[in-house]
Order: C-alpha cells, then structure tokens, then sequence
C-alpha cells in the first residue's frame, strides 16, 4: 500500500521576537487545533515536509509534535504519520 502524503498548507502567525521556535510553534498548532483549523482527524505532514514548508529545522517540528502527542491534541505511528486527535475535546483543557 502506497504512503499517504498530506498536502495540508497551515498558515501560522508571524513570531514575536521575544518567543523561541519552539514555544511558538507549539501554541501556533495547539491554537489551530483548538480553534478548529485544524480539525479532528486532520493528517499533518511528515516532519521533514512540515519543517521544509515553514523553514524550520526538524528537531524543532519532532519536539513540538511529541509534546503535543504526549498532551493528547496528536496521535502517531510510526510509519503510518500524526493526525490530530479525533477525541481532543476529551482530552484537552481549552484555551
């Protein structure tokens, strides 16, 4: 069975200059995730395609997704990719 590639073109908000990457990429997604623009069972895309999309480095994305994993907004498996969480409502504090 062939890899599904997603194609999915998250706009994120400029950085303030006083947050790091990380903490901004990590409220960015979990905003989006929480505001629903990025919607239950969304595919997000590999780690390499999402830091080439937004030129990040890739350790950077990996760290924000496992946290975000480990905070219950995305789920993984390895070789199979990250979606978001179908029961985020459940899981999750809202902003």
């Amino acid at each position: 069975m062939p890899k599904v590639v997603s194609t999915l073109e998250l706009t994120l908000s400029d950085r303030p200059p006083h947050q790091t990457l990380t903490d901004w990429l990590y409220q960015s997604l979990r905003s989006a995730i929480l505001e629903g623009r990025l919607a239950q069972g969304t595919r997000l895309p590999a780690s390499r395609d999402f830091a080439q999309q937004h030129s990040l480095s890739r350790g950077i994305v990996v760290s924000v997704f496992e946290r975000l994993q480990s905070e219950g907004y995305l789920v993984s498996r390895v070789g199979s990719g990250t979606w978001v969480n179908r029961r985020v409502a459940s899981n999750v504090v809202s902003v």
